[in-house]
Parts: structure tokens; sequence; C-alpha cells
């Protein structure tokens, strides 16, 4: 099989939807995954160009209370701020709060923590962070300082002792954003021992991020020349602005959201659909696969009942 290196697979092969017979077929991006993720945790940490705060990321009071309120539908304490409206959904199956509580937890490719500070709320005896961002861990470790700096798709060979080590681990939003999602999702799985469990999420191919125009709004940005064009993009796609990138049609779409005063987001969260070399979308067939080569004995769709899904959120168990 041919390995690219700098060859993508979605602008330059077409390919949006993983298949496991990819799986060694590609490389890191060219910069590598550490400077790749570093620039919006780098923007966030520092507030600036507006990015200040992302209803996904913030690990303040409020963001937390909605993260415990998606995983399971209720709030935890009873100080708790009131809930945001941000259309924080909650799982259709609520996540068990005693597979966190009192256990040895690990949060994989953990961005600013915003899961790690969730699990911490839950209950959980540690919780080890992980990304290969440092800009990442320099801000986890405002509240967290069991932190490691790792590739997250080389966690059995760079880190051994970590193997079969942890009760609960989380990889949200991870896989789908390296080159080999299948080996990045075993790389976690191996770290979880007999009758634990891992929370997985990634991308759905029927969601926003399989379209072809996010594609083309991704492909766009990879060839800007400089960091002041590529925040200048983020900037035009947060605020809807007409792009000659996309078919007249979708900018029209964007004039009638914004007639409407329809929900931004976040500067944060257009980036993170921007930035990342690889952007993989991942059929449910697919990590049914990965569950049963992986040794968990079941597994749960999460959000079942969610129309349109951006992104599958399964919960898998190991055996004792």
């Amino acid at each position: 099989m041919t390995v690219a290196n700098k060859r993508n697979p979605h602008f330059d092969d077409g390919l949006l939807v993983w298949k496991d017979e990819y799986s060694g077929r590609y490389l890191p991006p060219p910069a590598g995954y550490a400077e790749q993720f570093d620039l919006q945790w780098r923007l966030y940490l520092e507030g600036t160009r507006g990015f200040v705060r992302a209803s996904g990321a913030s690990i303040d009071e409020q963001a937390i209370a909605d993260r415990i309120f998606e995983w399971t539908g209720r709030r935890e304490r009873c100080d708790a701020p009131p809930l945001s409206r941000n259309g924080v959904r909650p799982l259709d199956h609520p996540l068990d709060v005693d597979l966190i509580r009192d256990k040895e937890c690990i949060d994989i490719g953990c961005g600013l923590g915003r899961w790690t500070r969730t699990m911490q709320q839950l209950g959980a005896k540690s919780v080890l962070s992980i990304d290969m961002s440092a800009s990442a861990l320099a801000g986890v470790r405002r509240f967290n300082s069991d932190v490691l700096e790792a590739d997250v798709t080389e966690i059995p060979a760079q880190h051994p002792e970590l193997v079969n080590r942890f009760d609960f681990a989380n990889l949200w939003g991870v896989a789908m954003c390296t080159h080999d999602p299948w080996k990045t999702f075993m790389s976690a799985a191996v770290t979880v021992k007999a009758g634990g469990a891992l929370y997985l999420m990634v991308y759905a191919p029927e969601g926003m991020h399989g379209t072809a125009i996010t594609n083309l709004r991704r492909q766009h940005f990879f060839h800007l020349g400089s960091l002041e064009e590529r925040l200048a993009y983020v900037d035009r796609v947060y605020h809807r602005r007409w792009e000659s990138a996309l078919p007249v049609s979708e900018n029209f779409k964007n004039v009638l959201r914004n007639i409407m005063s329809r929900p931004k987001g976040s500067k944060i969260g257009v980036l993170d659909m921007l930035e990342p070399f690889y952007n993989w979308v991942i059929p449910f067939a697919v990590i049914e696969g990965w569950a049963r080569k992986a040794g968990f004995s079941t597994m749960r769709l999460l959000n079942e009942f969610e129309p349109r899904k951006c992104a599958h959120h399964v919960l898998m168990l190991k055996s004792e």
C-alpha cells in the first residue's frame, strides 16, 4: 500500500467516510499534531481575536454543569447554576455515574479539559489528562496536576505502563481527527482494564462534517498561506459572510440565517472544524467492528434517537 505524507484523503482522494482498509495509508499531518491543535487552545487561553468562550470547550462552572447535564440528564449538585440556553442535548441513554465515581479515569485528547473537569465533578478518584498540545495541557494544569503530553495514537508503544490501568477512558472528539482512527481507537482501548468502560465520540456520516460544503471550507482554509488569512477566514465563516468558495445557494442560506438571527456557536468551534488536517466521518457499523476487535463485550449508542446525528456517542464495556 502506498503511504502518502502530505496527501490529504479528503481534498486529494475525495474520501470522507472512514473504512478500516485505509489504516496505514496516511501519515500524521505534515506539521505534526501538536502544532495542528495548539493554535485553537493558545488563542482561547490568550482570550484574543474573539476566541473567548466555546460552549463545548469551556471549563467555567456553567459549562461544566452543561457537560454533566449532557452526560447524565440531571444537575449533579443542588447549588449548580441553572442550565444554560446553549441547546445542550442530554444523551438518550444517560451515562451511569458509577462508571466514573471513585474510579481511575483517563481523558485522551483532553483539550482544555472540559471532560477532565466533568469527571472530577462526578467524583472520579483520579483523572489522567493526555494531549499533544502544550497549550491545552497548560490550561488543564490549572485544575489537574495529573497530565501527560503524549501522542494519543501511540499510547501502548510510548507508555506501556498505561495499558490495562483505567476503569474509565474518555476518547471524545479525537479519533476522527487523526490519520488512522482505527489505530487511535485501539491506542485508547488498551488503557481500559477488564470490567472498565470507554466513551467514544466521533463524527457521523449524516452530520455536517460529512457534507461537501464543510469539506470545501476546510480545503479553502488549508490552502490559505498565512495565519492572518486563516483567522480572517474563521471570522468570515463565523459571521456567515459571503464566501466565493461556496455555491451561491449556500451563501443565500447564510444570508437567511443571519436575517433570522440563528445562533452562531463560537469561533473556537469554527476553527476546530476547519483546522484539523484529518476530519473523517465514521459509520456506526465500523465502530461496532472496533468494539468487537478490542475485546469490549457490550456497547450502546447513547444518542440513539437523535435525528440527523452530527456524531456517534458510544459506551463500550469490557467483561470482568
